[in-house]
């Protein structure tokens, strides 16, 4: 009996130490998105105060244009040019890195006044849950979804002269 049951409790095991060491993996991936996205700028005006007059924008910095072209431009390449067809699993883990990798990007090289960094600071939350749906089969429409408003919402509130309205309507 024994020579049964010990395999599959080494089987057991090995799964157990895989499936914490997988889990712990993702929550250290997660937290430190998370964290850099909590960077020093314990001044920020409330979110209310961070809002411009209706039809004004921020300004933007060479930074903020480069990190948001990154996610948009990832975005771009990761989903399906067919908006039936689901996000492969993929395409989601490659999306999440770079999300993760633009906001890290963005947030150490944030050169925004205060006003315009909190306001950015909404975006970047948006998009760093945004990417951490993705690695959630059930929640990756809602995911990809809170990112493309995001991006949307980027150009609205800030002045990119690069952009124009809606160039992420095709995503939809």
């Amino acid at each position: 009996m024994k020579q049964y049951l010990q395999p599959i409790a080494w089987g057991v095991a090995m799964a157990s130490i895989v499936a914490l060491a997988s889990n712990f993996a993702l929550s250290m991936v997660v937290s430190t998105a998370h964290a850099a996205t909590s960077h020093d700028h314990s001044q920020h005006a409330p979110a209310a105060a961070a809002q411009t007059r209706p039809g004004e924008r921020w300004a933007t910095d060479e930074a903020l244009r480069e990190g948001m072209t990154r996610v948009h431009e990832s975005v771009q390449r990761s989903t399906p040019s067919d908006p039936r067809q689901p996000l492969s699993d993929e395409s989601a883990a490659a999306l999440q890195r770079d999300i993760e990798a633009a906001t890290s990007y963005l947030i150490a090289n944030c050169q925004l006044p205060e006003a315009a960094d909190a306001a950015l600071h909404g975006l970047l939350i948006d998009l760093l849950k945004g990417a951490e749906a993705l690695s959630e089969t059930d929640q990756r429409e809602q995911g990809l979804q809170r990112i493309f408003d995001a991006l949307e919402r980027y150009p609205q509130t800030f002045a990119e002269p690069v952009w124009r309205e809606g160039s992420v309507a095709h995503l939809h």
